[in-house]
């Protein structure tokens, strides 16, 4: 079988896609559940941000499954075009002309809140790519529901939520997760003007966060996933790794190593919670509330405008610790395990494979 990968940042091979530490992760998490699941089928790679020509739909077509993958795929920005305005640069026309079968699995909806809405070439390309799709997914309940008010209501059911495949990559490194006297904070650096409505007070807040944590004897650690150090200057922390371009298997080596993460990064959120580590998020997007809705803990998603986001932090830090995190994570992955499972089970159906 030949398959056919088209998404973003991602591409076949441990370490591909290096730059955002989530993106390299994504990578790796897709080499490996092409080796898990499709173990016989010869895979490449093609870039979805160009202009897609009718030469592309020629090599496609060439292929027996087609895949979109790899990252936030909905968000216009990134990769402008008149095609579709998402990071797919192709048009409804070339679409429709794609013969084989179309997998979309776990993209996510990006757009940021005060960003403007997506024009009408989004849902035309949108509506054909899931009609065409025998699988169409998202990774969070929040995007699936965003997803649908751009489609008929008659597409609705064809919306399945899976889980990014980072979650699942630990299986491959069987890493244990170790209790330590830390806290990771992965702030993103990038779009401040996105995330912040007004960044100086979110500064001094995290500030009396990360000075309550040194004061009860907690290591506090600043991790770069790309472009994250921008609060070195602003906020004393213990120490700070760098995870930018290095392989995933050591991302997923450092947070092991960590007892909580304040992220506001998608994938500063799942992979360390893939782990066991205990998350706490300011929420500047809502694909970071998405994601903490679907397994069952918002409480621990506090919006990054609250006036007082540094007494709510240290509020929820000591409630955690309170909790049997061990139970909450095995009872929170077995149902991330299983969509994973579901969902295959519909893929290989689909594709008249035989199903583990």
């Amino acid at each position: 079988m030949k398959i056919l990968q088209i998404g973003a940042k991602v591409g076949i091979g441990e370490g591909i896609g290096k730059g955002n530490a989530g993106d390299t992760a994504i990578g790796s998490a897709f080499e490996s559940l092409f080796n898990t699941e499709f173990p016989e089928a010869k895979i490449t790679f093609m870039n979805c941000r160009k202009k897609f020509s009718r030469e592309d739909i020629t090599i496609i077509n060439q292929h027996d499954v087609l895949i979109i993958s790899g990252g936030g795929l909905f968000l216009f920005d990134t990769f402008a075009n008149e095609q579709s305005d998402w990071q797919w640069g192709i048009s409804k026309d070339l679409l429709e002309d794609i013969t084989i079968p179309i997998i979309v699995y776990a993209v996510g909806y990006n757009k940021f809140r005060e960003q403007r809405d997506f024009n009408s070439k989004f849902d035309e390309t949108l509506k054909i790519l899931v009609e065409k799709s025998i699988f169409f997914s998202l990774r969070n309940s929040g995007s699936c529901e965003a997803i649908k008010r751009h489609l008929p209501m008659n597409l609705h059911e064809k919306i399945h939520l899976n889980f990014c495949p980072t979650m699942m990559l630990n299986k491959k490194y069987k890493l244990m997760h170790k209790n330590t006297d830390s806290v990771g904070f992965v702030l993103a650096g990038d779009r401040l003007e996105n995330r912040h409505k007004d960044l100086e007070k979110f500064t001094n807040e995290i500030q009396k966060f990360v000075e309550y944590l040194s004061k009860i004897g907690k290591e506090t650690i600043l991790i770069n996933h790309q472009n994250d150090t921008w609060l070195k200057d602003k906020i004393q922390f213990d120490k700070t790794v760098d995870l930018f371009q290095v392989d995933s298997s050591k991302v997923y080596e450092a947070y092991s190593n960590v007892d909580t993460v304040v992220c506001d990064r998608g994938h500063a959120q799942m992979i360390p919670f893939s782990l066991g580590c205990k998350i706490l998020t300011p929420v500047s997007h809502n694909k970071l509330k998405w994601f903490l809705d679907d397994i069952r803990l918002d409480e621990f998603g506090i919006e990054e405008d609250e006036n007082k986001l540094g007494d709510i932090l240290i509020e929820r830090y000591s409630y955690q610790q309170t909790l049997d995190w061990d139970l909450i994570f095995t009872s929170r992955m077995n149902e991330i395990e299983k969509n994973y499972h579901d969902n295959m089970r519909i893929i290989k159906s689909e594709l008249d494979l035989e199903i583990s």
